[in-house]
């Protein structure tokens, strides 16, 4: 037991994602045949629950509070890069035409805390050029719990896929942590092909001044309203719009530019 844990706490959680989706019953018995399939599980996610401490965070397009002694702001992991087996900027098939270019990218805040204010916030994830058809995309609790997931039909890549989770998803707790993520499905009869990012957020609370500021704010207003709330994917959704919208105003370019460069996002990714 004690060398099984001590494996599985060398585990990044890239591999542990990679690993809920290949484990079989047949491969966990080859593997440790003393271990059912369930405390495999069990004891990867336990090994997932010690790398968050106490305090830590965790386009289909466009398929969407008073604040009194809250608790220290949440920490993101240092990287929003892709995972998979391959090459992390292709699936196999695209390999061959896919070597330049910016990899599967999700909009994750690596350098300050993944808030947002929504009950249902909106994601967003830079696809490059690709052949595959669908991809996953996927919300679990800081236990590892399923609380949405939906496939989404890949269309027009490379471009950046907005996910805002539907009225009949769970609307997010404030104060818990999630970890959101979109796999594309490389090859549906074998999961493990995936390649995938992941991210994680955080619901917090406005206070009513605040909230009243941004329901009479414009768009560009409430970019930085909500940048002052620390509210991250909440600007980072109305500046994605802006963009869209209005691609020819530099000032408004400038703006994703900067605000991508300070959650370390690449600041070369362009909407379009």
């Amino acid at each position: 037991m004690y060398f099984i844990k001590s494996l599985l706490c060398s585990i990044p959680v890239g591999i542990a994602l990679t690993l809920e989706l290949a484990i079989s019953n047949s491969t966990a018995s080859a593997l440790m045949p003393q271990y059912s399939r369930l405390q495999v599980y069990s004891l990867l996610a336990a090994h997932l629950d010690t790398q968050v401490q106490p305090h830590q965070v965790l386009k289909v397009k466009d398929t969407q509070l008073k604040q009194s002694n809250p608790p220290p702001p949440p920490e993101n992991p240092d990287s929003s890069a892709p995972g998979g087996r391959r090459d992390p900027m292709a699936c196999p098939q695209d390999a061959g035409s896919a070597t330049t270019g910016l990899p599967l990218t999700a909009f994750s805040p690596t350098t300050k805390p993944g808030l947002t204010v929504a009950e249902r916030p909106t994601f967003l994830v830079y696809v490059p050029k690709t052949s595959v058809q669908n991809a996953e995309f996927s919300l679990r609790s800081r236990d590892g719990r399923g609380v949405y997931r939906t496939t989404v039909t890949l269309t027009n890549t490379p471009d950046i896929m907005s996910i805002t989770l539907p009225a009949q998803a769970p609307p997010l707790e404030a104060g818990k942590q999630y970890t959101w993520s979109l796999a594309v499905i490389c090859n549906p009869n074998d999961r493990v092909e995936d390649q995938f990012v992941t991210g994680t957020v955080q619901r917090t609370e406005l206070d009513a001044t605040r909230r009243s500021q941004i329901q009479m704010a414009s768009p560009k207003e409430q970019v930085s309203l909500y940048q002052k709330a620390d509210a991250w994917y909440d600007a980072l959704a109305v500046l994605f719009e802006l963009q869209r919208t209005q691609p020819n105003d530099p000032s408004i370019s400038a703006m994703w530019r900067e605000f991508l460069q300070s959650g370390g996002v690449s600041s070369m990714i362009d909407s379009n």
